[in-house]
């Protein structure tokens, strides 16, 4: 007899381990903050600057200097003789290494290849 008992039971876990639990009434939608237009920023609201990177601050080891006047322009106008050996151009969507070359020139661009600005590393 308890044999039976115990496997009653032993089924009855079973079947209630293995079915749904009930559904969950879904919370109800808070209303969405308002979002800021531009023409509501104010005065006192000042530009978002990105972070420097360290890098940045460090000598021109690469040559960019040189090239400082082509940025605005496309990168196709700058002399292959006027780059430096060690350079390459790199645009938004190209992956490149990350690993750090100090005499290195990255000049960075845009989808239309305009330059952006010009990097060591």
């Amino acid at each position: 007899m308890k044999m039976r008992a115990g496997l009653i039971l032993g089924l009855a876990l079973m079947a209630g381990a293995c079915s749904a639990p009930a559904p969950e009434a879904a919370p109800e939608a808070a209303e969405p903050a308002p979002v800021e237009t531009p023409d509501a920023a104010t005065e006192t609201d000042t530009a978002v600057q990105p972070e420097m990177n360290p890098l940045d601050g460090m000598e021109d080891s690469c040559g960019m200097a040189a090239l400082e006047s082509y940025i605005g322009m496309a990168a196709s106008e700058i002399p292959e003789a006027e780059m430096p050996e060690n350079t390459r151009v790199v645009g938004p969507d190209d992956q490149v290494t990350m690993d750090y070359v100090p005499t290195r020139l990255n000049v960075l661009t845009d989808a239309e290849g305009v330059v952006l600005s010009l990097k060591c590393g």
